[in-house]
């Protein structure tokens, strides 16, 4: 009579479990297709914060509402939103997750965070390096300024990003992604580029994603131009404003000149 209990009991405590490891199972497949991208478990903050222990550290209906409607908390002025857009300068795209879809991920946020970086993330402390050599970075002006198209036939980031840079002047329809590499480090641009879902973006680039090579090209772009700004020898001002200011001294001396 024990034996058939136990094994009836441990019959009942599969079946429960069944249906949370096929969940976990497919919240992996989820988080692998919607969230990857821009998030790691374990391998650090990339284009969006690192998730190892995030269900330990912000309450279930949090997570739902995050990963379902973004917008609604940076509506609502929540404190943590506001602080993740600060920190990485944009907020979560709506990445029209329904509902059950949001208890997968959830599921598996909580029984992957100790099991190390998630798949296709790096490990932690482990950040992606791409040798920026001249030719890569000319490729990558290139493509940011649309005098190379892109071989799917999307927008060249300049037509809306603003981005500070010499001989450059963006659109002004979307964030300035000039302090972009340095927010975000390699790792977190290349997410941003291989998944392009915030609003725009998405609908834009929806049948035309970027090749494995505009990426690298794009982020030794956005690298070397980091690099450039945190020199110190770089110029505060560009050349034609210096020109300016030496015109404008020439034409005062010769004025002062001319009253005497």
């Amino acid at each position: 009579m024990d034996y058939y209990l136990k094994g009836l009991t441990l019959l009942i405590f599969l079946q429960l479990l069944a249906p949370v490891q096929v969940s976990a199972d497919q919240g992996k497949e989820l988080f692998d297709k919607q969230c990857a991208s821009c998030h790691t478990l374990g391998g650090g903050d990339s284009g969006g914060p690192d998730l190892k222990g995030v269900t330990a550290k912000r309450p279930h209906e949090w997570l739902e509402t995050v990963i379902m409607e973004p917008n609604k908390l940076t509506v609502a002025k929540d404190p943590v939103q506001v602080e993740l857009v600060k920190k990485y300068g944009y907020e979560m795209p709506n990445l029209g997750i329904g509902h059950d879809d949001a208890l997968k991920i959830i599921v598996y946020l909580a029984g992957a965070s100790g099991a190390g970086a998630a798949s296709g993330s790096l490990p932690a402390g482990e950040e992606m390096a791409t040798a920026a050599t001249p030719q890569l970075i000319a490729q990558g002006k290139a493509l940011f300024t649309g005098e190379q198209p892109f071989a799917k036939g999307g927008a060249p980031c300049l037509s809306c990003h603003p981005f500070r840079h010499p001989e450059m002047q963006g659109g002004n329809l979307a964030a300035d992604l000039t302090g972009l590499y340095e927010r975000m480090g390699e790792q977190g641009v290349r997410g941003v580029l291989k998944s392009l879902k915030f609003p725009i973006m998405k609908k834009i680039y929806a049948d035309r994603p970027l090749t494995d090579e505009e990426i690298t090209a794009l982020a030794a772009f956005t690298k070397d131009a980091a690099a450039r700004k945190e020199s110190p020898g770089s110029p505060v001002y560009p050349a034609a404003g210096a020109g300016l200011f030496v015109c404008l001294i020439i034409g005062l001396t010769l004025y002062k000149r001319r009253i005497r």
